[in-house]
């Protein structure tokens, strides 16, 4: 069997229309660096890669485009011929801006840019700091109106496999590119990307976070909890944008494609999204995100 085409999770650009208070909550609560900076833009990195979140002031607050990795060069083609195969309009040829080495960005059917590449930019470490940094940007979940479809477009075109379902969601499911239980996560809604997510190396930073944000007068929006669909422990809180940001540990991982068998979750139980807890999602959760941004020529 050939490799998946997309082999992890790349990076998350975002249009804000308070790029200091964007700037801010990534270097504050996510600790990362600033590896670029030019006018109205800055590229953070949690490493050597040039960037996991890219900012760009705007007049709206929206989702710009996310990046997936693939596996090489030769996954990368054959994404490209798929993407060509299948119809969908093809809104670059290169990289979409800097730090980027090769690929090209397309736009699904609900207005989500995809940028797809094989290579980005290396940069020299950033100095240790006192900050909580991430390992990596993990996952994706978006919210939209015909998750099915966009279901098939990742399973079809780019070898994402089902982890988990959840029954009686119409077409709620999480979905993975590589061992992790999911790199995205695909839910009923209105059209927009709900929230990113940043993998720690335990508990005790997740909790570290909860605690800085306390200690900054603020409250995170749910958690800590442990899901039911991925396992994974995790705290979420709201950036400056209105983007949802998770921080989350201890992720269950499939290493055998063939003999695993996806979950069927129910939905009127909680367990599906909190082991832990009672009661499903807050009040007005589900709603909270951004919407893809109108990408012009």
């Amino acid at each position: 069997m050939l490799a998946p085409v997309i082999s992890e999770i790349g990076h998350v650009s975002i249009r804000v229309r308070d790029l200091a208070a964007a700037e801010e909550f990534a270097t504050v609560m996510l600790g990362l660096h600033a590896s670029r900076r030019e006018e109205g833009q800055v590229w953070f990195t949690l490493g050597t890669a040039h960037h996991s979140i890219h900012y760009i002031r705007a007049d709206e607050d929206a989702l710009d485009h996310v990046g997936l990795v693939a596996s090489d060069e030769e996954g990368l083609a054959e994404a490209r011929r798929r993407v060509e195969a299948a119809g969908l309009q093809i809104v670059s040829d290169v990289p979409l801006g800097v730090g980027i080495e090769d690929g090209f960005a397309f736009v699904d059917e609900f207005g989500f840019v995809f940028q797809l590449y094989s290579r980005m930019t290396q940069v020299p470490a950033p100095a240790p700091t006192g900050a909580l940094r991430p390992t990596r940007l993990g996952h994706f979940n978006f919210f939209v109106p015909d998750p099915r479809r966009m279901e098939r477009m990742l399973t079809e075109l780019f070898d994402f496999r089902v982890s988990d379902r959840v029954d009686g969601m119409e077409g709620g499911v999480f979905l993975r590119c590589n061992v992790d239980h999911h790199g995205i996560g695909v839910f009923p809604g209105a059209g927009r990307i709900h929230h990113v997510a940043w993998e720690y190396p335990t508990i005790l930073e997740i909790g570290a976070i909860a605690d800085l944000v306390d200690a900054r007068g603020g409250s995170v929006l749910w958690g800590p909890l442990r899901h039911g669909m991925g396992r994974n422990i995790a705290t979420y809180l709201q950036e400056p944008s209105g983007l949802v940001q998770e921080f989350y540990c201890d992720m269950e991982r499939i290493y055998d494609d063939a003999r695993h068998v996806p979950g069927e979750w129910s939905f009127d139980g909680h367990k599906w999204v909190s082991l832990w807890g009672p009661h499903l999602t807050p009040e007005g959760f589900s709603e909270l995100g951004l919407p893809p941004g109108v990408r012009r020529a």
